[in-house]
């Protein structure tokens, strides 16, 4: 049979109470210091209050479950920067860029490209302009290349098939559409920058039957 708490002391129900929200922190500090009055004169209480202890500590401190180990995963989809022997693929990168922004300003400020409308010829400077401070940006912070990459790699390659088509049709010349080179030796650079993503596959692929059962 419980002891009865003194009469000047909360009764048995309601500091009961008080213990489960102690156990979730949500006591004020008079509520706590009427809990500890109590439990320190109420046996029935005390074992009460240890019970939900126990239960509290059973419900958070739970056996670790085993995690798989994602280090190998993390680091095969990982691109750090590819700087080369002794970083020179950042100022090639800056170059080809400015030399992409000097040419883009004709277009771009005045409107000029041989057998282009000034509207069109303004937007196809626009292009080139954002795609040589896009180059800038990633020669200046390297690790953002391969984020650069797709965004790049489609501009310029949409703009040199169009320079293919004009070529073929006749309509421009391969003096011309010559300042494509820079684009592409900049998307080169890029793709260096980034880790050559996608030329380990290919390497492996024409890589000898038997030199690749024997690594394996």
């Amino acid at each position: 049979m419980e002891a009865s708490p003194p009469d000047d002391l909360a009764p048995c129900h309601q500091v009961r109470e008080l213990v489960s929200a102690a156990a979730d922190d949500e006591v004020t500090r008079h509520e706590q210091a009427l809990l500890e009055a109590h439990l320190a004169d109420c046996a029935g209480c005390r074992d009460h209050a240890d019970r939900v202890a126990m239960l509290t500590r059973r419900a958070r401190l739970r056996r670790v479950e085993p995690v798989p180990d994602m280090t190998q995963r993390v680091f095969d989809r990982a691109r750090p920067p590819r700087l080369g022997r002794g970083g020179w693929l950042r100022p090639a990168l800056a170059w080809v860029a400015i030399v992409i922004a000097a040419q883009s300003l004709g277009p771009l400020v005045f409107g000029e490209v041989e057998g282009a409308p000034t509207h069109v010829a303004r937007h196809l400077g626009a292009f080139a302009f954002a795609l040589a401070i896009g180059l800038l940006y990633a020669a200046w912070r390297p690790h953002r290349a391969f984020g650069l990459l797709p965004f790049a790699g489609a501009l310029v390659v949409t703009m040199s098939a169009g320079a293919v088509f004009d070529l073929a049709s006749g309509s421009s010349t391969v003096l011309a559409e010559s300042v494509h080179l820079a684009e592409l030796l900049g998307l080169g650079l890029l793709w260096m920058i980034s880790g050559s993503p996608g030329w380990e596959r290919v390497s492996r692929r024409g890589r000898p039957l038997v030199a690749r059962t024997s690594r394996s």
